[in-house]
């Protein structure tokens, strides 16, 4: 998959990176929740990136998520 066939998956990581939250992200994307979670772990099997850990605050980025997050954006 290339960065640049998957749109919406893209709107979806960034939406998350940036919110921190899937629920918070899919609110602002009009989407449901386990629509964004699909995508996310969609785009993590296709890139074979873990790009998210969990946190008792949310979600941040890891290492790999941060260096996707310039080119989905």
């Amino acid at each position: 998959m290339s960065l640049h066939d998957e749109p919406q998956t893209l709107r979806a990581f960034v939406a998350v990176a940036r919110q921190g939250n899937v629920s918070r992200a899919a609110e602002r994307l009009h989407l449901s929740q386990p629509a964004v979670s699909l995508q996310l772990k969609g785009l993590a099997t296709n890139t074979g990136l873990v790009l998210f850990n969990r946190t008792p605050q949310g979600l941040t980025l890891t290492r790999d998520g941060a260096a996707l997050l310039p080119q989905a954006e």
